[in-house]
């Protein structure tokens, strides 16, 4: 599959144990999961339910306090389409 750059989230929502329900630029949908990222760097720092539920759309990418971010591109790779 190859990455497309350009591709933005236009739609997120935070769901229960640190997913992401997201809607790309595309016309995508379907849901992020980012359990897998919360023992690592930065991602520590979002761990905390409400800090995780805190997620805020910059420029098209999903970004928490702290300038903390997942590629939008990442997510849609990775997500699995509904």
């Amino acid at each position: 599959m190859s990455v497309d750059y350009g591709v933005k989230v236009v739609e997120c929502e935070p769901l229960p144990d640190y997913r992401l329900k997201v809607k790309c630029s595309d016309g995508t949908s379907g849901v992020f999961d980012m359990s897998s990222y919360m023992d690592r760097g930065v991602y520590r720092q979002i761990r905390s339910p409400k800090v995780f539920n805190d997620v805020r759309l910059i420029f098209g990418v999903p970004t928490w306090l702290g300038d903390i971010d997942i590629a939008a591109e990442r997510v849609r790779s990775d997500m699995t389409v509904a």
